[in-house]
């Protein structure tokens, strides 16, 4: 195997870029507050950058062009796009952002939850941000293995290589060198897509020569609407868990002022429609390749992305398309690797230690922490295989940390959503909807079927706390928009 192909060395120079701009950007962090939202120096363009590359992880654009060639153009345009970024950036727009005013000097999501809650919710908010960061670093770690392999580099060398330099600049300096390396690995996805598009327009005689081989059936909207295949996406995709996540909270902490909040998920919807049209055209393009001939094309949609770049794209160029989807991978991964490391030493580990009046070094422990979560991801990366299996395409994801990552986003979001739009809140009505959850969770996952495991989850969750709620306070409270909320 050629480690020193054209391709290769065009990735290696970009990791190299990345992890001397991270730890350049990440100099003379002084203060716990440089380090998780680096003193709020940054502009609304900087913001909206640094949450789009958060939320652009390593399998959108494999998992979203493989969407549309399985599924046709409607179904993903509806879930993914229409569900997952129109209505809930919208959501967070035009409820959660006006309300932020009244966490300004909270560093964290478990901050803010303690806020709302009480300082137990925010240590066990803590614990389950660190589980739930550290299971999305870890995927995000297993997706470099595999965009290694099709530039023909090992994945097991692709995944020390990129962990490694990942765990450096993130654990070294804080959200100055993640936000900095996040512009870098905007532009690279930014340049991804369009470059793959216009090379596979490349292969037809023009536009109208695609959409004249694409099969009418795929822009038929009612070819897959059937509730088994439409209700669970269609559900997760509106419950805004993940843009509403804990590097994502923190990036609205380290906003000035709520207008800019708000104006950065607009930008956030404008750019994310244009990139999923791009990948809307990149997987009719593989169906148009499928029907004029081509015997190989994979039946399964999440292969077809890197068989086209195996296939169709010239050498140097599958480099760049490398780079992109590397960029994608580690600018969701150092994120999330950085509010892992801030949560368990600020909202897990000060606090405890306080409580014993014992004093501790909030900066250092958590660039250790950091490091030393990354560690944790990387090998339990390199290991995959050994996990309990369910196979997606060629990639065979951990099945069990999946399970772990959606209990924890059932956890909180509700509970934070109402929180921050002015709920009166207390301590017993989260703790009784996160028992419930538990409960609910675990039992449900091994005698409900797929279809209904998640809806009802949700539906308790919502339920047990709104009722706890209610029985406490005889009714529904609110408190006034001027109040500082204090448990």
């Amino acid at each position: 195997m050629n480690y020193l192909s054209i391709d290769a060395i065009i990735v290696y120079t970009f990791l190299l870029i990345t992890l001397l701009v991270g730890l350049r950007a990440g100099r003379n962090v002084k203060t716990i507050k440089q380090y998780a939202i680096a003193d709020k120096t940054y502009g609304t363009g900087v913001l909206a950058i640094t949450m789009l590359a958060t939320y652009l992880t390593g399998s959108q654009a494999i998992g979203y062009a493989g969407h549309v060639f399985d599924n046709g153009v409607f179904f993903p345009l509806i879930t993914r796009v229409f569900c997952g970024v129109v209505i809930c950036f919208l959501f967070i727009a035009r409820y959660i952002a006006p309300k932020m005013y009244r966490f300004i000097g909270c560093l964290t999501m478990a901050e803010v939850m303690g806020q709302l809650y009480g300082q137990k919710a925010r240590i066990w908010i803590g614990v389950l941000g660190t589980l739930y960061s550290l299971i999305m670093v870890t995927l995000q770690i297993i997706w470099l293995g595999y965009i290694g392999e099709f530039i023909n580099i090992p994945s097991q060398w692709s995944i020390f290589l990129g962990g490694m330099f990942l765990m450096m600049y993130a654990s070294q300096g804080g959200m100055k060198a993640v936000t900095i390396t996040d512009v870098l690995q905007f532009i690279a996805i930014t340049i991804l897509v369009p470059l793959a598009a216009n090379v596979l327009l490349h292969q037809f005689g023009g536009i109208q020569d695609i959409f004249t081989h694409v099969p009418s059936e795929n822009f038929n909207f009612f070819q897959h609407l059937n509730v088994k295949e439409f209700l669970i996406p269609f559900i997760w995709y509106l419950f805004p868990a993940f843009p509403l996540s804990f590097p994502f909270m923190q990036r609205m902490l380290m906003a000035k002022d709520t207008r800019q909040i708000a104006n950065s998920q607009y930008i956030s919807i404008f750019y994310l429609i244009g990139f999923y049209l791009l990948l809307s055209f990149i997987g009719l393009a593989a169906i148009a390749l499928k029907t004029m001939g081509d015997v190989n094309m994979p039946q399964e949609g999440s292969k077809i992305f890197i068989y086209l770049v195996k296939t169709y794209f010239p050498v140097g160029i599958k480099g760049i398309v490398g780079i992109g989807l590397l960029a994608a991978v580690m600018s969701t991964a150092d994120s999330f690797l950085h509010s892992a490391g801030i949560l368990v030493a600020y909202d897990v580990i000060e606090p405890l230690l306080k409580e014993k009046k014992c004093k501790v070094n909030v900066l250092r422990t958590s660039q250790y922490a950091t490091f030393f979560l990354g560690l944790i991801a990387l090998c339990i990366a390199l290991n995959y295989q050994a996990l309990p299996q369910v196979i997606y395409g060629n990639i065979h994801w951990g099945k069990g940390i999946n399970l772990v990552r959606d209990f924890v986003a059932i956890v909180f979001t509700i509970p934070m959503i109402a929180g921050i739009m002015g709920l009166k809140t207390d301590a017993k009505s989260f703790f009784v909807s996160l028992i419930a959850t538990g409960i609910t969770f675990f039992i449900g996952k091994l005698f409900l079927p797929d279809l209904w495991f998640m809806p009802v989850t949700i539906v308790i969750n919502a339920a047990s706390f709104f009722g706890a709620h209610y029985i406490q306070n005889k009714g529904f409270l609110t408190v006034k928009q001027d109040t500082l909320l204090v448990s």
